[in-house]
């Protein structure tokens, strides 16, 4: 990440100022005007909640961080997707079998928040339980599925929005004090493709993906708060200048997508290969499909 706007290697970059006129002049977010003599109420925000990631994982202040001047109102909103991504994502990371901290950690999150999407369930109570009735052949089977618990979809993706957002203007405004200096990303270019929770981060689908994209040139390449975030930015250098991210959240659930002209798949994202599934008939009157995760094989390397 070399060229950024106030970029020093190993530390937090901070666009922020007490004073709004040397601040960021817009919203990385939203884009409306938060400069001097804005009507729009406004705050500094970390593009990483020091809460996001478990206590203590940022070290003194040294690592990286990006700090800007965002409205309230998306500050807030982001705020309330974090609380929640982070109580699951940790709830559910293989963190909390190599420290007792971290489990603690996950116990109390997850204890405190609840599930947006189950009202008056706590995250740790969340976990998905049901009975599955299948015919196999002459065959017929009655058993149970059980799952942990699960972000919100919604809240993943504009969580993953907010922070390539942030990025993005990172690494490709030369100025943000200025309007011509400063580039903010629409939403209408976001194309979000999936997450994948760590014990699947060895299924075809990703695999193939990853491959595919260390052949684009990296432009930014995230790994912060002792492995607890990390993301990767990488730009076609052809015509279409299309751009792939991922992200690594608490090292418990990969996202990936692309930046892109509306309604454009990209190259990376086309013509994967097929994940295995078993229809398993409707279920709760809901139709119901599973398959077997595939973890990595720790004897190669996978990187984000």
């Amino acid at each position: 990440m070399n060229g950024i706007y106030r970029y020093k290697n190993n530390q937090p970059v901070s666009w922020f100022n007490r004073s709004a006129s040397m601040s960021n002049q817009y919203c990385l977010y939203c884009g409306c005007f938060v400069g001097e003599g804005s009507a729009v109420e406004s705050n500094k925000e970390h593009l990483i909640g020091r809460e996001f990631v478990p206590t203590g994982e940022f070290g003194e202040g040294n690592l990286f961080n990006f700090i800007f001047r965002t409205c309230k109102e998306c500050n807030d909103e982001k705020s309330n997707v974090e609380r929640h991504i982070s109580s699951v994502s940790l709830f559910n990371s293989p963190a909390r079998q190599d420290s007792q901290t971290h489990n603690n950690l996950a116990h109390r999150k997850a204890a405190k928040d609840y599930h947006p999407n189950k009202k008056g369930i706590l995250v740790k109570d969340s976990g998905d339980e049901f009975s599955v009735v299948g015919r196999f052949g002459c065959i017929s089977m009655n058993f149970g599925i059980s799952g942990p618990p699960q972000g919100d979809p919604r809240y993943i993706e504009l969580l993953a929005f907010r922070h390539i957002q942030g990025i993005f203007s990172l690494i490709t405004s030369r100025n943000p004090h200025a309007a011509e200096g400063t580039n903010l990303l629409s939403h209408k270019y976001f194309h979000f493709f999936g997450s994948y929770n760590h014990a699947d981060w060895g299924n075809s689908y990703l695999l193939e993906i990853m491959d595919r994209a260390r052949k684009i040139p990296c432009y930014a390449n995230i790994n912060t708060a002792n492995g607890f975030f990390k993301a990767i930015m990488r730009k076609n250098k052809g015509g279409n200048g299309e751009w792939f991210w991922a992200l690594e959240w608490n090292k418990s659930y990969r996202i990936v997508g692309a930046i892109a002209q509306p309604n454009n798949t990209s190259n990376v994202f086309r013509d994967l290969p097929n994940l295995n599934w078993r229809e398993l008939g409707i279920q709760n009157e809901i139709k119901t499909r599973m398959r077997e995760e595939s973890p990595l094989n720790m004897k190669k390397i996978y990187y984000l």
